[in-house]
């Protein structure tokens, strides 16, 4: 398991990242940010085929500790893809983390595409893994218009029926992370047809923080 693990963690201002995987359920939330957006001056995807596991995760983690030239003052799972999608191994990774980092602020970014029927599940294994806070992508409070700029995959529960995953999703797993007592934060991209101050309102509605993305055009 102690393989070389490439990519895994990069640095932005005083918080350490990690990367779980370049896999998404949704427009990714660097695609979101608008197609002359470019991260690649902090980090670069995954290599194509490889997800670490939760003991890659926490070595890369160390290293990335004892690499900076600040000591971090945060962790967060974030990355090219979403951390969600790799749920167990997110927790086992944290808990590892956690064991050797107990003062650590460890945080996910999310776009918190999970079905309601397991929001508080979900929420609650996160913040017994040790993670106690979410930026979570809510993009507008317009449903229509969630499903038009993130375009949500649905999830197949079976060969004939599948359940569509949208914007309720979304508020349903920031309220059920403030009720695991997790600080949240919900986030939008300044798109000239997303009203900002709208999707303020909605985050506020929900007990959440809000933070306005920039948008970087063509």
């Amino acid at each position: 398991d102690r393989m070389p693990t490439p990519c895994v963690t990069y640095t932005i201002g005083r918080a350490l990242y990690v990367a779980m995987t370049n896999r998404c359920n949704a427009v990714s939330l660097i695609e979101s940010r608008g197609p002359s957006f470019s991260p690649s001056k902090f980090m670069q995807p995954l290599p194509a085929g490889f997800e670490p596991s939760p003991a890659q995760v926490a070595e890369a983690v160390q290293q990335g500790m004892k690499s900076s030239s600040e000591i971090p003052s945060e962790l967060c799972f974030a990355g090219a893809g979403e951390p969600l999608i790799r749920l167990r191994a997110l927790e086992e990774a944290a808990a590892l983390i956690r064991e050797q980092q107990p003062n650590l602020l460890m945080r996910i970014n999310t776009n918190g595409l999970v079905p309601q029927s397991e929001a508080a599940d979900v929420a609650t294994r996160l913040h017994k893994s040790g993670i106690r806070a979410a930026s979570v992508a809510l993009a507008t409070s317009d449903a229509d218009q969630y499903a038009e700029l993130m375009k949500p995959e649905s999830i197949r529960l079976s060969p004939a029926f599948s359940l569509p995953m949208g914007l309720s999703e979304v508020q349903g797993f920031c309220t059920a992370c403030i009720s695991a007592g997790m600080s949240v934060e919900c986030t939008a991209v300044e798109r000239p047809e997303v009203d900002i101050d709208s999707a303020r309102a909605l985050a506020e509605s929900l007990g959440a923080s809000f933070r306005a993305r920039s948008w970087h055009p063509s």
